[in-house]
């Protein structure tokens, strides 16, 4: 019978207490490789060292939560600043490239965001990198949209298709309502970034379709006070002669205009359009801006000018994400400390598991013994066989963290906000899997040399 068959025969003995602690070797071995795994590829989602830009501007407030909601749509924005910031500062000597963002609409969950055509020809998401349009083509017009890869796939969506914009930053948004539908002119190909998530189109589609929402607000308000007092109802509301509001969809090119009374109407969007619309200074607002300087000399300075002002806040997003993993690190230390003792758990119980199963085993190996089989072989078969428990739960605690976050990609890619990939097989899965295996034959190594020392005619002695 050979060396192997024998361990195997030693385990399938006890073969329910070995695999209760090949399991809790398991569950120890899946959990670190989890927590290990999760934060490797959420440090390489976030921390984006080579970005094509250095630098956002946005409202005041937490420069973590500008870098967070700007880079990866997480969270809410701090606010809006006005146009004018955003004038002042693209023409700053230290600016190179400048791209403002403009947020507050959802589309299926995912953000509309208002910018300009220099999102397609100058900005730069990696170094030396743009975004390039793989289906259809940019937006050339107001209430066009272009859309990520994921949005895409997600939503189903085609060229030629139309979407519904509704207001809010999420589909469920309380007090969220359509406002009409816009069509899709372009996709993205994959940047496997928070890129792939968004809805793009003009800044000035997002201001009007907000400015549209407060005038129906206020009319609406108008006329439950009128009502109120028991007056008549206000003739507000805008068409070209007779006053009734005409709100068609945006599948078409459509067109903003004044009537000769200088009421707003929506024509139909059938027609070529060209805006008119005057849309007040304080709705033309910006959310954030993507800067891109000229040299890294510039960095601290441009920061500090732009915070000593009140109207906005500069924020380095790698300094802000290396800020917040060293939080987030602190929390890991404690998540991967209580993995690591159940992995002693593990391990120690194969110790226990075996000490107290030898006294069981002492007329086995004596026989074992008086077959020819020499005190070296029964000290490697007690240690094989803790060996082989541990190296069995080691596998399958590294395949269950492998198949769990792969069926929990998807949410975590939703919950972080980044794209996270995770490999097949990790460097330190091997390295796991070796401590693993060494500390348990560390442990083993009491049983087996009390399994060494059993004395031969002792143990041969009938059992009463």
């Amino acid at each position: 019978m050979s060396f192997f068959r024998i361990v195997l025969g030693f385990m399938r003995q006890r073969l329910f207490a070995s695999v209760l602690t090949a399991s809790s070797v398991a569950v120890g071995v899946a959990l670190v490789a989890a927590i290990l795994a999760l934060r490797l590829e959420s440090e390489r989602a976030f921390s984006q060292k080579d970005t094509g830009f250095e630098v956002i501007v946005g409202a005041k407030g937490s420069p973590l939560q500008l870098v967070l909601n700007t880079m990866y749509h997480l969270g809410s924005p701090n606010g809006n600043v006005p146009l004018a910031v955003y004038e002042q500062l693209r023409t700053d000597k230290r600016v190179t490239a400048m791209l403002p963002m403009v947020f507050g609409d959802n589309v299926g969950g995912y953000k509309v965001i208002g910018t300009t055509p220099e999102f397609f020809t100058e900005f730069r998401y990696r170094k030396n990198i743009g975004v390039q349009v793989a289906q259809g083509k940019p937006f050339e017009k107001n209430y066009q949209v272009v859309i990520g890869t994921e949005v895409a796939q997600r939503l189903a969506l085609r060229v030629g298709d139309s979407v519904t914009i509704r207001h809010g930053l999420a589909e469920t948004a309380e007090g969220a309502h359509d406002h009409g539908k816009m069509p899709v002119v372009g996709i993205l190909a994959p940047t496997q970034t928070a890129i792939d998530k968004g809805v793009y189109s003009t800044m000035y589609t997002v201001w009007d379709i907000h400015y549209h929402e407060y005038e129906e607000a206020q009319e609406e308000a108008e006329e439950a006070a009128a009502k109120a007092r028991g007056e008549a109802v206000p003739e507000h509301k805008h068409d070209d002669h007779d006053g009734k509001h005409e709100h068609h969809d945006h599948d078409k090119d459509h067109d903003h205009k004044h009537d000769h009374d200088g009421k707003h109407k929506h024509h139909d969007h059938g027609e070529e359009h060209e805006h008119n619309h005057e849309i007040p200074a304080e709705w033309t607002t910006v959310t954030a801006m993507a800067v891109k300087l000229k040299s890294p000399i510039f960095y601290e300075s441009f920061i500090r000018s732009v915070n000593e002002g009140t109207a906005a806040q500069a924020a380095m997003p790698i300094r802000e994400i290396m800020a917040l993993f060293q939080i987030v690190g602190n929390v890991n230390g404690v998540l991967l400390g209580i993995s690591y003792l159940v992995i002693l758990i593990g391990v120690f119980s194969i110790l226990v598991s075996l000490y107290i199963t030898l006294n069981e085993r002492r007329r086995e190996i004596a026989i074992l013994r008086s077959l020819g089989a020499r005190r070296q072989t029964i000290f490697m078969l007690i240690l094989s066989e803790s060996v082989m428990i541990a190296f069995a739960g080691a596998i399958v605690g590294i395949g269950l963290s492998q198949f769990g976050l792969f069926l929990a990609q998807d949410r975590l890619k939703a919950s972080i906000g980044g794209n996270l990939t995770f490999a097949p097989f990790y460097a330190f899965d091997v390295w796991l899997l070796v401590g693993v295996v060494g500390l348990s034959a560390l442990v083993a190594l009491l049983p087996a040399i009390k399994a060494y020392r059993t004395d031969v005619a002792q143990n041969l002695a009938p059992l009463s």
